[in-house]
């Protein structure tokens, strides 16, 4: 069985018992989205670099296409290909097109191919999309999540080195709010003292610049939400 990447990984947990990312959690879309780009960062595709201005955290961040798509990471070409324009795109640009445009296809794209990766290594089902959906559904199976979830749990609830995936996706779980249906609120507890302890450390730039990033995320989409409403 294939390694899941942090993509993967974070839509196997996040996903309902209906196999769908409900557009009503807006948090759980939007660490989608920050656990593609990622992805894409750590396997050297893209470049985030900060802007003069930032009103708030993340804001004035562009994102610029430095290398090609690996092969193992095709699910995220619907991502890839939105964000290879030639030119550095500002964050407030992509948040607004993957979350405010009218018909939700670039999000939807991303969804059905991330879906569709698992689907084809037997670790999700996939269904039809309903009337109202626009997207088809994939059910993970219970194999998968326990997969996802023992492996969480054995990097930040032992003893032992905690890798760069597994911290960015604790992170993302964490701020999503799909932790919570995962783990105790004594294990939430544990984990967030063993982050903070990594983000505290000398080797624990890049798991701080992710916190950073993710958190930046999330503000910008809620002054998008006040915005737009």
């Amino acid at each position: 069985m294939k390694d899941l990447s942090l993509t993967q990984e974070y839509f196997i947990c996040a996903v309902n018992d209906k196999g769908k990312l409900s557009s009503f959690n807006v948090d759980r879309l939007v660490c989608l989205l920050a656990a593609g780009m990622l992805e894409l960062q750590l396997s050297g595709c893209i470049s985030i670099e900060d802007g003069k201005k930032r009103i708030l955290a993340g804001s004035g961040k562009s994102v610029s296409v430095t290398g090609g798509l690996p092969e193992e990471k095709a699910f995220l070409r619907p991502l890839y290909d939105y964000l290879n324009q030639g030119k550095p795109m500002k964050m407030e640009k992509i948040l607004e097109d993957y979350h405010y445009s009218f018909s939700g296809r670039r999000l939807n794209a991303l969804i059905d191919s991330i879906g569709e990766s698992l689907a084809a290594e037997g670790l999700a089902q996939a269904a039809e999309a309903g009337p109202f959906d626009g997207v088809r559904r994939f059910l993970p199976t219970r194999d998968a999540i326990n997969r996802v979830v023992d492996l969480v749990r054995s990097e930040l609830l032992e003893e032992g080195e905690v890798t760069e995936d597994i911290a960015a996706l604790a992170i993302l779980l964490e701020k999503s709010g799909v932790i919570r249906e995962y783990f105790s609120r004594y294990e939430q507890k544990e984990m967030k003292e063993r982050l903070t302890a990594i983000i505290k450390s000398p080797e624990g730039a890049l798991v701080k610049e992710m916190l950073d990033y993710v958190n930046g995320m999330l503000d910008m989409i809620a002054v998008l939400m006040t915005a737009f409403s």
